[in-house]
């Protein structure tokens, strides 16, 4: 009997819990809920669950909170279904509206002459009826519209004409990155003029190193270029080629900058010995903007690293990132140039240097052990170092990790002391 009755109980208990289950699935949530757990899905889970009931679907349809960042991946070397296609027009489509902040990058296979036609093909179908008049961020990395080996002219065309009829919808640029793109001068041009004219007075943060396919030519000398980047009135990270610089321009934005640019982000892809800028210049920015951080980055097809580092920087500018990229198929041709560029930034740059990288294809020699090791014992704030090279000897290695460990040691107690400084009450202190 009394087994009977402890049965009974389990079935009523057992009935109770799906009766609570039932009470608390999904479909029951409110929808202030229902949005939130919405929140946590990715794009592709958005779409299926949108098929499950009307319900979802209307709530998905309707919430711009669920659409507001979106990043978006295309893969050259990969064949794109029809089906991820369709998703993407009817995101894009649907949805564009809502987007506040977007992403788009672009992977491409780690071999030299890669053809990008696929990817620019890729991106305009993807532009094909997108109208954002919310969108404050748009990024876009690694999209190679136009190079030596990628010869085709129609298709950049296409994505400039697209685009300024996206950016021409209403939307105000916050942040507007499109690195390594190598536009066409005609077709980039289209492009940056609205983002100068719509987002004059809103836009922040600006990267467009390697934005023209221009080697030979001087962009910072249009007219147009300097008068739409000095236009821009609340500029506080700006990246770019110094290929793009002038001695008139550097003057200009440090007179319309008035300390407001933070950050600035000088990239280097070629031998720039031939162009020319005063320190005067350098000197100009640096009074008028005394708080600006800045980092240097050398990459690209460089056969010397020097020729891009520029004497003009020589206890200049306080340079505090450095990275010094240069693909395995085109090797330095002299081992000498990499070495002086080394002794080059722990004598000029040492005083600010805290991160600094190195991929290099490189033979094996001792001086270039000690080059590095003097770079990283004389920089006292350097507490990040990253390089993908052929050593000497492998004590090399531990040498530069032990070093680095230490600094950051002491630079983590330097900071918890004065954090704890600060929270002393001053009377304390007195």
């Amino acid at each position: 009997m009394g087994q009977q009755i402890r049965s009974t109980q389990q079935i009523t208990e057992k009935e109770n819990v799906m009766q609570v289950l039932n009470e608390t699935s999904l479909s029951n949530f409110p929808m202030e809920v229902l949005e939130h757990i919405f929140s946590f899905l990715h794009r592709d889970d958005l779409l299926q669950a949108m098929s499950v009931c009307t319900s979802w679907k209307s709530l998905i349809s309707s919430s711009p909170n669920l659409w507001r960042s979106q990043t978006f991946i295309f893969d050259c070397s990969l064949h794109v279904k029809k089906k991820k296609k369709v998703d993407m027009l009817f995101c894009t489509q649907n949805f564009g509206p809502h987007f506040q902040t977007l992403s788009v990058r672009c992977r491409h296979p780690d071999v030299p002459y890669c053809d990008c036609t696929k990817m620019a093909q890729q991106f305009h179908l993807f532009l094909t009826g997108l109208r954002s008049p919310e969108l404050t961020s748009f990024k876009v990395y690694d999209l190679q519209l136009l190079q030596w080996f990628c010869p085709n002219k129609i298709v950049p065309k296409q994505i400039s004409s697209k685009l300024t009829q996206m950016l021409s919808s209403g939307c105000r640029l916050k942040v507007f990155k499109m690195p390594d793109s190598r536009w066409p001068v005609t077709e980039g041009r289209e492009v940056l003029d609205i983002v100068f004219q719509n987002s004059r007075n809103t836009l922040e943060t600006l990267n467009i190193a390697e934005y023209f396919y221009a080697y030979g030519m001087f962009p910072a000398t249009w007219d147009w270029f300097a008068t739409g980047l000095t236009s821009l009135t609340n500029l506080t990270k700006l990246s770019i080629s110094l290929f793009y610089l002038t001695d008139e321009l550097i003057v200009s934005i440090a007179r319309v900058r008035r300390g407001q640019l933070a950050k600035l982000s000088l990239t280097a892809n070629f031998d720039l010995r031939n162009i020319h800028i005063e320190q005067d210049s350098w000197k100009c920015l640096l009074k008028a903007c005394p708080n600006i951080k800045v980092s240097c980055k050398i990459v690209g097809y460089v056969v010397n690293p020097r020729g891009s580092l520029l004497a003009l920087f020589d206890s200049v500018l306080p340079i505090t990132k450095l990275q010094i990229k240069i693909p395995y198929a085109y090797g330095l041709r002299d081992l000498t140039e990499l070495k002086i560029t080394l002794e080059h930034a722990r004598t000029h740059y040492g005083p600010w240097l805290k991160s600094f990288i190195l991929v290099v294809n490189n033979k094996k020699e001792e001086n270039f052990d000690q080059s590095l090791i003097n770079l990283v014992r004389d920089c006292p704030h350097l507490s990040y170092v990253k390089a993908l090279v052929s050593y000497y000897s492998e004590d090399t290695v531990k040498t530069i990790n032990r070093m680095v460990a230490q600094r950051r040691q002491a630079l983590a107690w330097i900071h918890r002391t004065k954090k704890s400084s600060a929270t002393v009450p001053l009377w304390r202190k007195l």
